[in-house]
């Protein structure tokens, strides 16, 4: 690990103690002028693919990557660190779906989505609201799978609105403030479906 004093530009190595360390990256002046060269590597049993990610979050915090890409690679380590909140149970969470009053949510948020896109002052909170809630009252698991990717490609949607008013563009140039004169279209939201009878009900 390097550090610089405040005096100057003089960069110094300091002793770091690594032996618990999962994986390491150093990094060196590169061949030209305004680059680095990097070194890593990660223990035999730890995924190489997790530290990856994790990389790339810490390089967002300086940088963030525009677009799509970025977005996913900021949801993919999230994921990572959500595992460890439940060790070996995660996936024998029960749903919890189906149940009141999800089910009358569901019929409330539709409508207040489909009046808000009438009167023309829709918003993302709408949208998203209206699938989670669209989600929470289903019960088939093969719609419920559908319903929740449903729902993470909108919120990952109003991730990217968020950037693009921030001024991250895909191509990486800043993005000008957006002057919005319509609402955005509603007509891939899926229409309310009734959910199935449950002997939990």
């Amino acid at each position: 690990m390097s550090s610089t004093d405040d005096s100057g530009s003089e960069t110094r190595m300091v002793m770091v103690d690594g032996r618990d360390a999962l994986a390491y990256v150093i990094i060196r002046p590169g061949p030209t002028r305004g680059t680095v060269a990097l070194e890593a590597a990660a223990k035999d049993d730890v995924d190489e693919r997790q530290v990856a990610q994790t990389l790339r979050h810490i390089a967002d915090q300086w940088a963030p990557r525009p677009g799509l890409g970025g977005v996913l690679d900021a949801i993919a380590v999230r994921r990572a660190r959500q595992r460890t909140a439940f060790p070996g149970t995660e996936h024998a969470l029960p749903d919890g779906t189906g149940q009141y009053p999800e089910t009358i949510d569901a019929d409330v948020t539709r409508m207040a989505c489909d009046q808000a896109s009438e009167g023309g002052y829709l918003d993302w909170h709408h949208i998203v609201r209206a699938a989670a809630a669209r989600a929470y009252a289903e019960t088939r698991h093969p719609q419920l799978r559908a319903d929740l990717v449903d729902l993470a490609a909108y919120v990952t949607g109003w991730i990217q609105a968020l950037d693009h008013r921030a001024g991250l563009q895909a191509d990486g140039t800043a993005a000008p403030l957006p002057v919005v004169t319509q609402q955005p279209p509603t007509e891939h939201l899926a229409p309310l479906r009734q959910p199935a009878p449950s002997e939990d009900r």
